[in-house]
């Protein structure tokens, strides 16, 4: 499985806007990338405003967007806060995979990129995870990358990862 990160960019093509309306369409998604009857040509201000929220202009959380690749294939829909407020919902990591490439371990593989580029490019050391309540399968693939459950409301559970410890650890063993 070659599974990697590409950051949303000014040149994804109708690809990637198709992936959008894929995932949009699925009941059970939390937070749609974008709404159900989202037109082609709104597309290009979609992206650029995506790219926007990078920046840190103290009106929205910094946000980096990725596509979930497979190989050359774009399979889903990435997102990394550069920070959160732990009591709010939504966490500091957002996915969104296509029905196929569900229940295969690749949200545990985005898992460990997006902390990856979290600790070492944006200097987090704390990660924040929510999932919905009845979402127990979310739960227990949190809880094996070592979270811990912090809090439990408005319908979500909420968990810690240190992942400073990790890579901490790492460079030690160097």
């Amino acid at each position: 499985m070659n599974i990697w990160l590409k950051e949303l960019s000014l040149e994804d093509d109708k690809t990637y806007y198709d992936l959008l309306m894929e995932l949009t369409s699925y009941p059970d998604v939390h937070a749609r990338p974008v709404p159900e009857t989202f037109p082609y040509e709104d597309f290009e201000d979609y992206k650029k405003a995506r790219i926007g929220l990078k920046e840190d202009n103290n009106k929205r959380t910094p946000t980096t967007t990725y596509w979930v690749m497979e190989g050359e294939t774009p399979i889903g829909f990435a997102t990394l806060k550069h920070r959160v407020d732990p009591d709010k919902i939504g966490g500091t990591f957002g996915l969104c995979l296509r029905k196929e490439s569900q229940n295969k371990g690749i949200g545990l593989e985005v898992a460990n990129l997006l902390s990856d580029i979290a600790y070492h490019t944006y200097h987090i050391e704390e990660v924040i995870y929510t999932a919905k309540d009845e979402n127990t399968q979310s739960q227990r693939s949190i809880e094996k990358i070592g979270g811990k459950l912090v809090s439990i409301h408005d319908g979500f559970h909420f968990y810690s990862v240190n992942i400073s410890e990790k890579y901490k650890e790492e460079e030690i063993t160097k």
